[in-house]
Parts: C-alpha cells; structure tokens; sequence
C-alpha cells in the first residue's frame, strides 16, 4: 500500500493536465485589470476632448455676434451643454469673456459671464493674460473656458472626480468687438 501511494505523489509531480487552468487563473486577472485600465482611460479622453469641444464652441458662438445679451448667453450655455453629452453637464461650468486691448497691446477684460457650476467671472476691467501672438493693438478677442468634473465609474471608487479644463479664443467676426447689453 506504501508503494502504490509513493508512486501516486509521485505521477502528481509529473503530471500537466491543470496547467492551462493554472495559468488561466494567473493571467486573468492582468487581462480584466488591462481591460478596465483600457476603458477609463478611453472614457476620460472622450470627456477631456468634449470639454475642449465644448469651450471652442462657446468662442465661436459668441465670436459670431456683434452683440449679446444674458438671455443669448444662456442660449449659448444650452448649446455648449449638448456637446458634452453623453457625460452629465451639470458639473461643467462656463466663463465667456470678452478681451480688449489698448494702444501698447495690454489685454482688460471688457465684460465676463460665469454659467454653470463651479466656475466665476472675471471683474471688468481686470487685467487678463492672453498668450503672446493672440492680440493686437486696440483689438479684441473673445475667451471661453470650460471647466468640468469628470466621474467615471472606477475613478469615483479609487481617486473620485478628475478636474478637466480648457481655454478657447475667438477674434469677433462681424464687428471689431463684442458688446454685452
């Protein structure tokens, strides 16, 4: 009885049949973390480009009139919403601000308007820092920045909401600069 239970430890150490469901077990999970790695980051750039979508369109909408109200501005908040789908807009927070500047090119803000959450105005007059090359002597410009909190559904469990950001400007099309009424 000794030799027969000698030789079946023995045949256990020779023999492969489980192998594959040894290394199945071992690799799987590389494979889901990879695949759920793989999705977030996939997510997290749709929103990071929708948030930039969503800033150049709020430029170039306001950039498209000689003049705009608080109801335009609104107007142009609900717009600017429908680009961030499908993520949630009530986390995304606009500011819109016209830009002008003097004879030696120093940019003021002329009039800022904060829409949604999270996000506030500039005061007239103020001044503002535009990168170099966008402005003019004694012209005027149009900026938009778009601010949102990004959750994802993993990110929330591990580091909770990521902050994203983005800047658009737009020089006025229809006139030399874009007054708010």
């Amino acid at each position: 009885m000794s030799r027969l239970c000698a030789r079946r430890i023995a045949d256990l150490g020779r023999d492969q049949s489980g192998n594959v469901l040894v290394e199945a077990a071992l690799v799987f999970p590389i494979l889901v973390g990879l695949l759920l790695g793989v999705s977030e980051f996939s997510e997290a750039f749709t929103a990071s480009r929708r948030v930039a979508a969503a800033a150049h369109t709020a430029a170039d909408l306001v950039a498209r009139s000689a003049s705009v109200t608080a109801a335009d501005l609104n107007g142009i908040k609900a717009m600017v919403d429908e680009t961030v789908k499908p993520f949630p807009a009530t986390d995304l927070g606009v500011v819109i601000t016209s830009v002008v500047t003097d004879k030696d090119n120093v940019a003021t803000v002329a009039w800022s308007e904060a829409l949604g959450t999270g996000v506030s105005a500039y005061g007239t007059g103020a001044a503002i820092n535009v990168p170099a090359g966008l402005t003019f002597p004694k012209g005027s410009l149009i900026l938009a920045e778009t601010k949102y909190l990004f959750k994802s559904t993993l990110s929330t469990l591990i580091a909770g909401s990521v902050p994203l950001q983005a800047k658009a400007y737009q020089v006025p099309r229809y006139s030399s600069q874009v007054v708010k009424k």
